[in-house]
C-alpha cells in the first residue's frame, strides 16, 4: 500500500514536468511496440500487485495476532480495562493470554466474540459503557471447553489443606490463624464422585434457576443423580427466571480478575513481606487510610500517605523520627493494596464485586429456603466441603504439629 502511494505521488510529479504529457505518451506509443507496451504494463502491474497482496497479507497477519494478544485486550481501551487488566496481572492465570479464556479455539466462537467486541468498541467511543464492568458470566463460551482444556476435576482427587493469615488491629497487629482442610474430592474419577467438585461430576446434573443477571438470587434448584430427580423450591414460585447447568463459573465466577476486601488486600501486604509488621497499629491505620472515599486515584495516592504520616507523627514522632524509611514502606504497601482493587472512575470500590468461591457462593442453594416436596433441603453443612482445623486463634495447635514450630 505505502508502494502504491508513493508511485502515485512520483506519477503526480512526473506528469506535472511534462515528461509523461499526452502528446509524448502518443508519440511513444506510435513509434513503439503495442504488444510489447502492453506486455511489459501488464508484467509491470502484475509485480505491483503481488508486492501489494504480501504487504496486506502481512498487514493482516500481523493485525490479527495484535488482537489476540494481551496488550489489546488490556490496554487499547485503557480507560475501561485499567482495573481487570490490573487484577489480571496479579493472578494465577496471568501467564494465560486473555482469548484463550474469553474466547478460546474454534471459528464461531471467534465471530461470536468480534461481534461483541465491535458493540464495545461503539460504547467506549460513545462513553456509555457501563461502570463498573459487569462479570461477563452470559457471553462467554461454556465454562467446560475452556476450563478443562487444563483443568480436570475428575482428577481432583483428596484434600487441600488451606492456611489463612489474618492480622488484627490491635497496636501489636496479632496474628490469627485460620486451618481447613478443603474436600475437593474428584468430579468423577473411576465412578466415584465425591467433595466440593461432585457438583460438576459427569454422574451428578445440577440445573438451578435464577432471576437476577448476577445469578445470585436462585429461586430453584434440580438433582438429577443415578436417574433420580430431585426439585428444590422456595416457598414462593418464580415462573420467570432462566435455568442453567452449574460449571466450573458458578463457584469460580472471578478466576482471574480478582478484587479482595480491604482487610484481605493488607493482609497479603503483611503476607508478603511488602507491610512491616512491628510498627504500633499498623494494621489499624492502613485500613483507616484506605477504606475512605476518593475520587480519584490519584487523589488516594496521596491522601493515604497523608493519613498515615499524620497517625504516626501525631502519636509516635519519635518513630517517624528514628525510622522514616519504615514509615515510608507502610505508606507504599497501603497505596498498593488500595490501587490494586478500587477504581473510582469505573465506581469500582471494596465489595463491588463478589466472589463465589466463599460462602456468599455457597448459600446461594445451601439454605433452609429451598426444599424438595417430601421436606428434604440442601444442606448446610460445613463439613460436605471443608473441615475447619482452627478459626482465627493465635496459636493454633494443629499449625503446631504441621509446622513443628
Amino acid at each position: 500500500m505505502l508502494l502504491g502511494l508513493g508511485l502515485f505521488c512520483v506519477g503526480i510529479f512526473i506528469s506535472r514536468q511534462g515528461f509523461f504529457s499526452r502528446e509524448t505518451v502518443q508519440e511513444l506509443m506510435a513509434k513503439a511496440d503495442k504488444a510489447k507496451v502492453l506486455r511489459e504494463t501488464a508484467f509491470l502491474t502484475s509485480v505491483i500487485l503481488t508486492v501489494v497482496l504480501i504487504c496486506m497479507g502481512a498487514i493482516v497477519y500481523s493485525a490479527y495476532h495484535y488482537t489476540e494478544s494481551v496488550n489489546f485486550c488490556g490496554k487499547l481501551c485503557h480507560r475501561v480495562m485499567t482495573p481487570e487488566f490490573t487484577a489480571y496481572q496479579h493472578s494465577p492465570h496471568a501467564h494465560v493470554k486473555c482469548v484463550h479464556c474469553h474466547i478460546g479455539p474454534g471459528a464461531s466462537w471467534f465471530v461470536k466474540s468480534k461481534l461483541s467486541g465491535m458493540k464495545e468498541v461503539v460504547e467506549y467511543l460513545t462513553n456509555t459503557y457501563p461502570r463498573p464492568l459487569p462479570t461477563p458470566v452470559h457471553n462467554l463460551r461454556p465454562a467446560r471447553e475452556t476450563c478443562e482444556e487444563c483443568h480436570r476435576p475428575e482428577y481432583f482427587v483428596g484434600y487441600k489443606l488451606v492456611i489463612k493469615e489474618k492480622r488484627q488491629t490491635d497496636k501489636n497487629n496479632s496474628k490469627l490463624y485460620t486451618v481447613l482442610l478443603m474436600k475437593t474430592g474428584s468430579g468423577g474419577m473411576k465412578g466415584k464422585a465425591f467433595g466440593i467438585h461432585w457438583h460438576v461430576s459427569p454422574e451428578v446434573k445440577i440445573y438451578y434457576k435464577y432471576t437476577d443477571p448476577k445469578r445470585e438470587n436462585i429461586v430453584e434448584v434440580v438433582k438429577i443423580e443415578k436417574g433420580k430427580k430431585t426439585v428444590f423450591k422456595g416457598s414462593e414460585e418464580a415462573r420467570e427466571g432462566e435455568v442453567r447447568l452449574m460449571d466450573c463459573m458458578d463457584c469460580h465466577n472471578r478466576p482471574t480478575h480478582i478484587f479482595h476486601s480491604a482487610e484481605e488486600a493488607l493482609d497479603l501486604e503483611f503476607v508478603s513481606g511488602a507491610m512491616p509488621e512491628d510498627l504500633p497499629f499498623v494494621k489499624k491505620v492502613t485500613l483507616e487510610a484506605i477504606t475512605q472515599n476518593y475520587p480519584s486515584r490519584k487523589e488516594a495516592k496521596v491522601k493515604i500517605a497523608e493519613y498515615i504520616r499524620n497517625y504516626y507523627q501525631k502519636n509516635y514522632p519519635d518513630l517517624v523520627k528514628n525510622s522514616p524509611e519504615k514509615i515510608e514502606q507502610v505508606i507504599a504497601a497501603a497505596q498498593e493494596a488500595y490501587l490494586l482493587n478500587v477504581f473510582p472512575e469505573m465506581k469500582i470500590t471494596w465489595g463491588t464485586y463478589t466472589n463465589f468461591l466463599s460462602h456468599d457462593g455457597c448459600f446461594r442453594c445451601h439454605n433452609e429456603e429451598l426444599e424438595s416436596e417430601d421436606g428434604e433441603v440442601i444442606s448446610q453443612d460445613c463439613s460436605l466441603c471443608h473441615n475447619l482445623l482452627a478459626e482465627e486463634e493465635e496459636s493454633p495447635e494443629i499449625l503446631e504439629t504441621l509446622l513443628g514450630e
